[in-house]
């Protein structure tokens, strides 16, 4: 498991933001269970990209920093479930914000990253507007 080498920065709140929201598909999880995504197998299939392990891992991640809880039920087959805590509700408004800006600029950010990173595949591209 990962090792933090320099001491997280507590004097900063964007630094604290950042610890919870850092990771490829946390703010997507986040969405997706607001959204009534709640089950390990749906949320796999709402972001195909992201490998099991790895979701796995950053639902692990929210439900220790307390933004996400993890009900199991005892039945055959097993069920898990999971949902916001009343904190990470308090998320929404900032993933929200965050996928209004990109839907916003989506035309200008697609062109910047088909520009840095050509072996990418992005169809909707078109040309960068200042």
């Amino acid at each position: 498991m990962y090792e933090r080498k320099l001491p997280l920065p507590v004097d900063c709140g964007l630094h604290l933001t950042k610890e919870i929201l850092n990771g490829k598909w946390k703010a997507n999880l986040i969405f997706a269970i607001y959204e009534n995504i709640r089950r390990p197998s749906d949320l796999q299939r709402a972001m195909p990209d992201a490998t099991k392990r790895v979701l796995n891992l950053q639902l692990k991640e929210l439900e220790e920093h307390g933004i996400i809880n993890k009900k199991i039920y005892h039945q055959l087959p097993p069920k898990v479930e999971y949902s916001l805590t009343p904190l990470g509700l308090t998320l929404m408004p900032i993933i929200d914000a965050m996928n209004r800006w990109g839907d916003n600029n989506r035309t200008y950010l697609e062109a910047v990253i088909a520009k840095t990173n050509p072996e990418l595949d992005h169809p909707k591209v078109t040309t960068l507007k200042k």
